[in-house]
């Protein structure tokens, strides 16, 4: 099956940017929920915020490790969720146990609030799954699912 997405245009400091972010639903022992996930060829593994996590009632006991990005590093858990790719028409991909590594919420020292980063789809799992073609100029990302059989 195929599924087609467009970009979405988010407010940046210098104006605009256009970013490959889908929905999906992620799914978990306490239920489901739809989000927004930029998918990111440079992530070896999928990343859910901690919030989401707990939503969803994510075995929170796995074990820890570190998250490293090109910005920051934190704490994170590495637990499995099951991921359906949405498509029009009530049409969607699933991919069950899912690696996935829950990003614990930091306290920003200088505020009084609690930051979560956003969700990221990557390449452990999602791409081994899927042919993903981004076409930016046609405002295109393409999910063509393998025809591979699963392993997972």
């Amino acid at each position: 099956m195929t599924l087609i997405y467009r970009f979405k245009k988010e407010k940046v400091d210098a104006g605009f940017a256009v970013r490959p972010k889908i929905c999906v639903r992620l799914t978990g022992p306490k239920g489901s929920l739809k989000v927004i996930a930029l998918i990111d060829s440079g992530s070896d593994t999928t990343v859910i915020p901690e919030g989401i996590a707990n939503f969803l009632g994510l075995d929170m006991r796995g074990k820890r490790t570190t998250l490293q990005t090109s910005r920051e590093c934190n704490e994170a858990i590495i637990s499995k969720v099951s991921i359906s790719f949405l498509g029009r028409g009530g049409s969607s991909e699933v991919l069950n146990n899912v690696p996935v590594l829950i990003s614990l919420c930091r306290k920003n020292p200088s505020e009084d609030f609690v930051e979560e980063n956003e969700m990221v789809l990557g390449v452990e799992r999602i791409f081994d799954e899927f042919e993903i073609t981004f076409k930016k100029t046609a405002n295109k990302i393409i999910l063509r699912r393998t025809n591979k059989a699963s392993r997972f």
